[in-house]
């Protein structure tokens, strides 16, 4: 597996004492060291090991190790995911439930990292696939090998009502009734947008064997996409129903993928008792009016918050700490040593090259040799930058406390552009330290003026390819 670097680890399994029904929970989290591949046994090693902690998974293969990794996820650890060139699975394996249910609600969170897939593909969703080859591959359930399977899927960036750059999203359904071999393929009415996490859930209810009732309902950060009954998943007598979490983040398909395509997961939660719901990356803001603002920071990983679940909202922040979280934002080139006293500093490139693209000033003019990374920056101080940032014209006088302050110009300019609102009744409050909850509003509204519209169009490639499909690698089958 791909080396992570060292994050903060959440206790996010505290979460299933807020669930409904815990006992009927299963909580799927990237926080133990087992979902890294051990370099140093062998590959059957690392896997058995995942499989002791994880009893739960089923059919974990080689690839499910050596194309993911664990990085910064929602909360705590995500699972980073990447089908390569010429592949089509990134990740496969089964979750069991702890036991079988007629009816489950699920969530995951999902973030797409310059996803542009030419074709359709599949994500996860539930299942009772995982004991018969049917269900999967374009073999429809039949009375000897009974199973259904409703994973969710994506298919070709820009189209089916996606506007340009963002992936179509709906359910591949494996049911009775379905209109060919393959599953059938039903569209959401939201897509996924690139670089932001996305709050997934879904409901499965089984139809009473004999009667098509079963159902298939979907959400997206809170909103209802998609819902459809009159559904039959099993047939009188047969053993089916809801077994298991299908982890399935696959390519195709007949043809692989002729790009790279990178996907994160996290946070993914069955439950056979009620809606999971969107959880809360951050449990000390709700008192804050920057709370949004975190979250959507949060989303777009540009915010991480200081602990576990914890955005500090009130608390100040440093020069340094908002250099980095600035340069997260703008991802200016890096630049060369610009001063004196932050050598070895953890801001130290972020400050270098914010300073060589003219954002940031040192702290001791006019020499400005030295940047106190350390010291707490104020509200003016960041005023400045912003307008610097953004190459900002001046605007109307916008506040009654700060006629004649050295920065009044570049508050006003930030105000004109929306950037500020103030401290309130008609002040900016410029000597005020930032708190780190003031920084995401700002920074925020920085992301949303400088972010290209999102343009990812299908890549220019011949699809599907003249000529048969390549044989397919057992390892790379569904």
């Amino acid at each position: 597996m791909r080396k992570a670097g060292k994050i903060a680890v959440a206790v996010v399994l505290a979460f299933v004492a807020a669930l409904p029904g815990a006992a009927d929970t299963l909580v799927q989290t990237f926080e133990d060291p087992t979902w890294d591949e051990d370099p140093s046994i062998p590959l059957a090693e690392s896997i058995a090991k995942l499989r002791e902690v994880h009893p739960y998974l089923v059919d974990v293969r080689g690839l499910d190790l050596i194309r993911t990794r664990r990085v910064h996820g929602y909360i705590g650890y995500g699972l980073d995911i990447v089908i390569p060139k010429g592949g089509f699975r990134g990740f496969g394996p089964y979750a069991r439930l702890p036991r079988l249910v007629d009816e489950a609600w699920f969530r995951y969170y999902i973030y797409l990292d310059d996803f542009r897939p030419v074709s359709s593909g599949k994500l996860p969703g539930l299942a009772d696939a995982s004991r018969v080859s049917t269900a999967k591959g374009c073999k429809p359930s039949t009375e000897s090998a009974a199973g259904w399977s409703a994973r969710y899927m994506f298919d070709a960036v820009g189209t089916r009502g996606a506007r340009p750059g963002e992936v179509p999203i709906g359910v591949y359904v494996y049911h009775l009734g379905q209109e060919r071999d393959c599953g059938d393929e039903w569209i959401f009415t939201k897509a996924l947008t690139q670089k932001r996490w996305t709050c997934i859930e879904g409901h499965v209810r089984m139809n009473t064997p004999g009667r098509a009732n079963g159902l298939i309902e979907a959400w997206m950060d809170g909103e209802r996409v998609f819902w459809k009954d009159g559904l039959a998943f099993r047939r009188p007598g047969e053993n089916v129903g809801i077994r298991e979490m299908w982890n399935n983040v696959y390519f195709g398909g007949s043809h692989p993928t002729p790009y790279r395509l990178g996907v994160l997961l996290d946070e993914i939660v069955v439950s056979a008792t009620g809606r999971v719901g969107c959880a809360d990356p951050f449990a000390d803001d709700n008192h804050s009016v920057h709370a949004k603002a975190l979250t959507e920071l949060h989303a777009r990983r540009l915010f991480f918050g200081c602990g576990e679940r914890r955005a500090c909202p009130d608390d100040d922040i440093t020069r340094g700490q908002f250099a980095a979280m600035l340069h997260r934002v703008i991802q200016t080139p890096s630049g060369r040593n610009a001063f004196s006293d932050d050598n070895g500093h953890f801001a130290e490139k972020a400050i270098n090259s914010l300073a060589q693209a003219g954002i940031l000033r040192g702290c001791n003019p006019p020499a400005n040799t030295a940047v106190c990374p350390d010291d707490p920056i104020t509200r003016a101080q960041v005023a400045a930058m912003l307008r610097r940032t953004l190459g900002l014209p001046t605007g109307p006088n916008a506040f009654r406390d700060d006629d004649g302050h050295w920065a009044e110009k570049d508050i006003n300019a930030i105000a004109a552009a929306g950037i500020t609102r103030g401290c309130g009744s008609g002040k900016y409050c410029p000597d005020r330290r930032l708190t780190r909850g003031e920084t995401a509003s700002f920074l925020l509204r920085i992301h949303d003026q400088l972010a290209p519209v999102e343009t990812l169009a299908l890549p220019d490639v011949e699809w599907p390819p003249p000529g048969p499909p390549p044989p397919k690698p057992p390892e790379e089958e569904e």
